[in-house]
């Protein structure tokens, strides 16, 4: 499994712990969930956001 699935299964995971029905397949789907305000609200966003910079790190080490 890779590093960028392992992100994404974290994040899934940290999702299925609030009542919002997010399945994450990619960044964008990550970036849209950060980009909504209301979302901050939530006290597993800043894990979120942490994950997806490390997710966006691998890409782009990936691209090089």
């Amino acid at each position: 499994m890779s590093d960028k699935q392992e992100i994404l299964d974290r994040i899934n995971e940290l999702m299925a712990s609030t009542d919002l029905s997010y399945d994450f397949k990619d960044a964008s789907d990550i970036e849209s969930f950060l980009e909504n305000d209301e979302n901050q609200l939530y006290e597993e966003y800043e894990e979120i956001e942490k994950l997806y910079e490390e997710l966006v790190e691998i890409s782009e080490y990936e691209e090089e």
